[in-house]
């Protein structure tokens, strides 16, 4: 047995693989575990079929492993005999005598040697590789790639900001997420700035990045190696996807790391089907495997191959971020300028619902047109939708929501704006069947409300007696619904009756 199918593929030797605790020098005679075993031939047979071992070809490898009998093994596991023996098995041997077998067979009683040797070949690869390639600072570095927003001005989110703190230690990804001008890269540079200045420093490396533009994912890795890389030399990095994420786990292993990135929804709504599949694969490592550092992701909505992260209890957490309280809400319409009655301003935050991106749009529209006064502002009142605000609107009525989602987002607009309440799930689902003239099943409802709870696109409400659930819309999102502005909202597919199955 020897590295060639390694070799063949262009993987690196990963550090990462090493046993804690062990030198450089004594890897060919350390002791291999499974999982050390398993990341060598996880890479490796993603290299070779484009996607990781499966759940069940992992039962069957662990079990040949621990030189269980396929009876065992179906007993520690969900899965019958037949199928782990006859349907998993076979073709299991088979990709792997074509990935590590060297022209070799590799069966059930061949596997713990021929992994162990390779996983040792790897660790003695590791000695050769220069210490100056990779190596991880012992300062404290603050890299902004993209430049750090300035927190010159910055209103209240003391509890936030506070719990930020906390997660960052706990955490290996977080996921902040809100309405478009809400204050999400505000908050998130207020973190960095403060991190900055402690002493000691809880993290050696703080870098930002802006992923606005939703880069290719070896090229972002790419970034992130050499970010927090404190070399010289040009680094020889491989050329594979899945080995560069090893190598950037390895950093991430070896020092703590805070790594911000900025604006990252376009990440999860990339068209490029392989791009996608390549990103969820990367935030699926990031999550599971072991580092000590955090990924802090600024995003408009949470993204749904998260949620499988959370069911399982994996160290990630979203925080969706509100507006401000009211007084906070209060101190920034004050440092813009406005002047009026307390009342006024009152209901200029309510309106918006404390977003600083939208009232500061409103607030420059009151200082052009209403002589900077609100009580004039109000004589005349209406909702503006600002152009950040409408270029969400427009995708996402465009290309994201489903016609059952626009339908749901159509009815409350009009029901609200018929009788300015909010509106109860039952009387939402009662509604809707009337309206489609269809069985709506409550399963699909409830899915589709949790899907724009998720979007920030509804709001929900309690009532503190019943506890019946109602929901309404942001006085923005309605006036966007019912102007209609592009033509997006009220087209033939989303006005049509809807033949939901129940």
């Amino acid at each position: 047995m020897n590295l060639n199918a390694a070799q063949r593929l262009n993987l690196p030797v990963l550090t990462s693989l090493i046993p804690k605790g062990s030198s450089k020098g004594q890897n060919s005679s350390a002791r291999v575990t499974f999982d050390q075993a398993l990341l060598v031939v996880n890479d490796l047979v993603y290299a070779k079929r484009g996607k990781y071992l499966s759940d069940v070809e992992i039962t069957v490898l662990k079990g040949a492993w621990n030189d269980d009998d396929y009876e065992e093994m179906a007993n520690n596991s969900p899965y019958s005999l037949n199928y782990l023996q006859r349907r998993i098995a076979p073709p299991l041997w088979d990709l792997l005598s074509e990935t590590l077998g060297n022209n070799e067979r590799i069966t059930k009683k061949k596997l713990r040697p021929c992994l162990e040797q390779v996983t040792k070949k790897y660790h003695a690869e590791c000695a050769s590789i220069p210490e100056q390639q990779i190596l991880p600072s012992t300062e404290i570095a603050y890299i902004w790639e993209d430049q750090l927003p300035s927190t010159s001005s910055f209103y209240g989110r003391i509890e936030e900001l506070s719990h930020l703190k906390e997660l960052i230690v706990k955490k290996r990804c977080i996921s902040l997420i809100g309405s478009p001008g809400i204050g999400k890269t505000a908050l998130a540079a207020k973190l960095v700035a403060e991190l900055s200045k402690e002493s000691p420093s809880r993290f050696n490396c703080l870098v930002w990045k802006s992923v606005a533009h939703a880069p290719l994912l070896q090229d972002l890795i790419v970034d992130l190696i050499e970010l927090t890389t404190n070399s010289e030399p040009e680094l020889k990095l491989p050329k594979y996807t899945q080995a560069l994420i090893s190598v950037l786990i390895n950093q991430l292993q070896s020092q703590r790391c805070l790594v911000i990135l900025d604006e990252s929804e376009d990440l999860f709504e990339i068209s490029n089907s392989e791009q996608a599949s390549e990103y969820k694969v990367f935030f699926r490592r990031l999550i599971e495997e072991q580092h000590q550092s955090c990924f802090l992701l600024t995003s408009r909505v949470w993204p749904s191959e998260f949620d499988v992260f959370i069911e399982a209890d994996r160290p990630i957490q979203y925080l969706r971020l509100e507006g401000l309280d009211t007084e906070a809400a209060m101190q920034f319409l004050s440092e813009q300028g406005l002047a009026g009655q307390k009342k006024c301003c009152e209901e200029l935050i309510e309106t918006y619902r404390g977003n600083p991106g939208e009232m500061k749009a409103v607030v420059n529209r009151i200082h052009h047109f209403f002589a900077s006064s609100t009580e004039i502002f109000f004589e005349n009142k209406t909702t503006f939708v600002s152009n950040r605000f409408k270029e969400m609107l427009n995708n996402m009525f465009g290309q994201v929501l489903s016609d059952f989602q626009q339908q749901i987002m159509i009815y409350i607009a009009e029901k609200e704006a018929l009788n300015l309440t909010s509106i109860s799930f039952n009387n939402l689902l009662s509604g809707l069947r009337q309206k489609c003239k269809s069985s709506i099943s409550v399963s699909d409802l409830v899915t589709a409300l949790e899907m724009l709870e998720k979007q920030s696109l509804v709001e929900s409400s309690k009532d503190p007696v019943t506890k019946e659930i109602s929901f309404t819309l942001q006085p923005v999102i309605k006036k966007y619904i019912l102007t209609d502005p592009q033509g997006l909202v009220h087209t033939s597919n989303a006005s049509s009756n809807l033949a939901i199955a129940s």
